[in-house]
Parts: structure tokens; C-alpha cells; sequence
């Protein structure tokens, strides 16, 4: 974006001095990426289970069943987080 400032309609103008700008891509790693995509994964999922709990306490009035009901979500919210994790975890390389 910042080079595009200086020339916005792709005519050659440097009107701010910015069109030779370039993006140091090295200041995010792909060891930072990754760390930061499981936390993400699991922490939303964590929350969408409690939001889930909380959403079946307001609809059922027995505890028990809510939990009860929660089971199968549960299940498949461990499932997606295992399925991610296991996406993540694959080597990201072309091979020949």
C-alpha cells in the first residue's frame, strides 16, 4: 500500500517519495505464524465450546441435560481442532 500512495493510478509519479518502498517480509517468520495459528485454533474453539455451554444453560433447566447435549459438540470440536492442527503441522515444501 505504501508505494501505491505515491502512485495511485500506476502513472510513474513519486508524489511522497514512497514509490521505491519495499515490504520487509522478515519481520514475521513462519516459526511466529505458526505459533500464533494454534493458539488462534484452539483458543476459538475453546471459546466456541463455552459459548455453546452457556447458549444450552439458557435453554435447558437442568444442568444435566445441558451437558448432556453438549456431547456430540464437544466431540466434534475436538475433532476440528485435531484436524487443524494436524493441516498445520504438515510440511509446507513443493516437492519434485
Amino acid at each position: 500500500m505504501i508505494p501505491l500512495v505515491s502512485d495511485p493510478f500506476g502513472f510513474g509519479w513519486d508524489l511522497f517519495g514512497t514509490s521505491l518502498y519495499m515490504v520487509d517480509i522478515a519481520v514475521v517468520n513462519a516459526r511466529m505464524v505458526w505459533y500464533t495459528s494454534v493458539v488462534a485454533i484452539v483458543t476459538g474453539h475453546i471459546i466456541a465450546v463455552w459459548l455453546a455451554h452457556v447458549t444450552a444453560l439458557r435453554i435447558f433447566r437442568d444442568n444435566r441435560a445441558a451437558l448432556l447435549s453438549q456431547i456430540p459438540m464437544l466431540l466434534l470440536m475436538v475433532a476440528y481442532t485435531v484436524l487443524s492442527l494436524w493441516i498445520l503441522a504438515q510440511p509446507v515444501v513443493e516437492t519434485g
